[in-house]
C-alpha cells in the first residue's frame, strides 16, 4: 500500500521534488479514501482539518450566492491539491468541494499538514507556486465574468478545460471529458440552455467537434 501512494504522491506537484527520507514522512501521515460521484467531502462553513490531495479522479469547487443559487469556481483533477486555503488561515471553510466523479484523495490532517510545512521547506514553497497560479487563474474568472459577453466565457471555459485537462492525440487535436452542460453553466454565470444552444452554434463557427461526453478541440486554437 506504502508503494501505491507513493506512486501517487510522485505524480503530485506539491511532492514532486521530495527524497525517500521526505516522501516516507508524507506517506506516514496520509489515508487514502474512496468516494462516489456527488459526494460531497465537506461544505461552506465547515470547520477546516485536513488538506486534500487528488489522486484520482475530479472535483468541483461551489459557492452559494445569497439567492440560492450555485457557482462553480474551479473542477480540479488528479493531482492537485484543495482545501488548504482554510488550513492556512484558521478559518472555516470558504466554499463547498463535490466529487464530479469517482474520486480517490488522500487526507492529510491539520497537525501533520502544519508540520510538514514547518520541517519540510521545498513543501512550503511549492505551496506558495500553487496558491499564486490559482490567485492568477481566479483573476482571470473575474475578468472573464466582468467583461465578457457569454459566447467569450464558455470559448475561453472550453479552452481552459482542454489545457488543464484534455489529452493531446498527435494528430493535430486535443480531446477532453466535457462537464455536464448544466456544470458549464453554473461556471460561466448562464442558464444550461443557452450553454447547449451555443456549444452547437461553435461547431459550426470554430470546428469544435462533440462526441457524446467528449468535446475535440484543435491544437491552434489552444496557442
Amino acid at each position: 500500500m506504502s508503494q501505491d501512494i507513493s506512486a501517487l504522491l510522485g505524480k503530485v506537484d506539491l511532492f514532486s521534488d521530495l527524497d525517500h527520507e521526505e516522501m516516507a514522512q508524507v506517506i506516514s501521515v496520509v489515508q487514502l479514501r474512496s468516494l462516489a460521484k456527488d459526494t460531497t467531502i465537506f461544505h461552506a462553513g465547515d470547520t477546516a482539518d485536513a488538506v486534500y490531495i487528488i489522486a484520482s479522479g475530479k472535483v468541483k469547487i461551489v459557492v452559494t450566492s445569497t439567492d440560492g443559487r450555485d457557482f462553480i469556481l474551479t473542477v480540479l483533477g488528479a493531482g492537485q491539491v484543495f482545501g488548504e486555503m482554510a488550513l492556512l488561515e484558521s478559518a472555516p471553510r470558504s466554499a463547498a468541494v463535490i466529487t464530479a466523479s469517482q474520486v480517490e484523495v488522500l487526507t492529510i490532517h491539520r497537525q501533520d499538514f502544519h508540520r510538514l510545512l514547518t520541517t519540510r521547506p521545498s513543501i512550503s514553497r511549492k505551496l506558495l507556486a500553487i496558491l499564486s497560479k490559482r490567485l492568477r487563474r481566479a483573476n482571470s474568472k473575474m475578468e472573464s465574468l466582468a467583461y465578457m459577453d457569454v459566447a467569450g466565457r464558455l470559448a475561453r471555459y472550453l479552452l481552459d478545460l482542454a489545457r488543464d485537462h484534455g489529452q493531446v492525440l498527435g494528430n493535430g487535436w486535443v480531446v477532453v471529458r466535457r462537464p455536464t452542460h448544466s456544470d458549464i453553466a453554473h461556471s460561466i454565470g448562464t442558464s444550461r440552455e443557452t450553454v447547449s444552444r451555443m456549444i452547437n452554434e461553435f461547431e459550426e463557427s470554430f470546428g469544435l467537434v462533440n462526441k457524446g461526453k467528449f468535446t475535440y478541440i484543435s491544437e491552434h486554437l489552444l496557442d
